[in-house]
């Protein structure tokens, strides 16, 4: 089971930053950038959720809010990357 849910985190984080690189309407560089944005996102996010003590699972007052909080932000980490993708592949 553990391996199906790092493989369902690896299609919901990798594939986009994949995709981007992948395009051909941009400068080398800029898909690079682009493609570490839409990686790192959710490693940033989680990131910030760890160095919450309340998010970390250490709340001594409504655990079982703090609990729900972190869940929803977690899964906002994993479509982060697809928001981001359709974010920069936008025509302005």
């Amino acid at each position: 089971m553990r391996v199906v849910l790092v493989l369902i985190a690896f299609v919901l984080i990798a594939v986009p930053a994949l995709m981007m690189l992948s395009r051909e309407d941009l400068p080398r560089g800029r898909r690079i950038g682009r493609a570490l944005v839409i990686f790192l996102a959710p490693a940033i996010a989680l990131g910030a959720i760890q160095s919450v003590p309340e998010l970390d699972g250490r709340a001594l007052s409504y655990p079982n809010a703090w609990t729900m909080l972190r869940l929803v932000l977690s899964g906002l980490a994993l479509i982060l990357p697809w928001c981001l993708y359709v974010w920069f592949t936008a025509r302005r």
